[in-house]
């Protein structure tokens, strides 16, 4: 069974509007991120690589996902001896039909996303690896507030404007849609309006500017937006820290050979031994990639009510 949305999208046009949203505010992305002499009559063509198709759910702003991941993809792909197309797209669910469609090979996808995709073919996929960031594989759904806000708990934020993420985001929306719930606070009917902003860093910044009065997000890209810009402290103001879940893991397309997995796995979990890729790494925010812990998904699951 998918899962679904339990929010309806109410008056999103004006806050997408004041964040220079469109109704699809970034094109579809295909890029080939192979780095490819040109030929001459006097060298023989190189033989072509084989073709990994990849993508990264866009956590933050897809063009700076895409900025943030194009070196990676390209350091990668060359320990790996594969040319890395990278397709991005603008939602999770987007990205989730790529990989059950056979157009995507692997992904980086968020945690809800990779629920989804058990739900609908739990034997579609793998996961390879899931990033390690300051020792752990874990994160926080965080829900926040204008600093000014009078709001100290979610259910202060019963009749506000309420930005979530995406419909597939964890963190974003199916654990507080959860959370509400719990408090009697259907988010259909009990906020002035809620809308989809499709990344954290522009729900962060829907609070900051006062375009909602509340958000969730992630955790991870809260602190590394903090950490970039510390007067952030000043303008918005955390209410309620969710309990660790399972970080988003990189899954690879099960109708991939056997031996082309095994090999990707094992480029993602020694990258951070190469110089050039560890680099790359620390750029996109993660230390390394570990293999997945027994159950580490488990609790998302069960905030969703899959039974793993």
């Amino acid at each position: 069974m998918r899962l679904r949305s339990a929010t309806r999208l109410a008056a999103p046009c004006a806050l997408c509007a004041a964040l220079a949203c469109s109704q699809s505010p970034y094109p579809e992305v295909e890029v080939d991120m192979s780095a490819r002499p040109a030929r001459t009559e006097s060298r023989p063509e190189r033989p072509s690589r084989p073709v990994l198709r990849f993508s990264v759910a866009a956590i933050q702003s897809p063009q700076d996902t895409f900025a943030a991941y194009s070196r990676f993809f390209d350091r990668m792909g060359t320990l790996l001896g594969a040319e890395i197309r990278f397709l991005q797209r603008r939602t999770y669910a987007e990205v989730d039909d790529l990989l059950l469609t056979g157009q995507l090979d692997a992904a980086l996808v968020c945690t809800g996303g990779y629920l989804d995709l058990l739900a609908r073919d739990p034997g579609a996929v793998e996961v390879l690896a899931v990033p390690v960031i300051g020792g752990r594989s874990t994160y926080h759904s965080l829900l926040i507030v204008p600093a000014t806000s009078p709001a100290t708990a979610p259910a202060d934020l019963a009749g506000k404007r309420f930005a979530f993420t995406d419909e597939l985001s964890f963190s974003g929306h199916l654990y507080p849609s959860s959370l509400f719930r719990g408090l009697g606070l259907d988010p259909r009917h009990h906020f002035a309006s809620t809308s989809f902003t499709r990344s954290h860093d522009r729900s962060i910044d829907a609070v900051a500017r006062g375009l909602a009065d509340g958000a969730a997000v992630d955790s991870l890209v809260y602190e590394s937006l903090l950490a970039r810009d510390p007067q952030l402290s000043s303008r918005v103001r955390v209410i309620h820290r969710s309990p660790a879940y399972g970080l988003m893991p990189v899954v690879a397309a099960t109708r991939l050979p056997a031996e082309t997995r095994a090999r990707l796995r094992a480029v993602l979990l020694g990258l951070h031994r190469d110089p050039e890729a560890a680099a790359q790494l620390r750029a996109v925010g993660i230390d390394r990639f570990g293999p997945p812990e027994p159950g580490l998904f488990d609790s998302a699951a069960a905030v969703v009510g899959q039974r793993r």
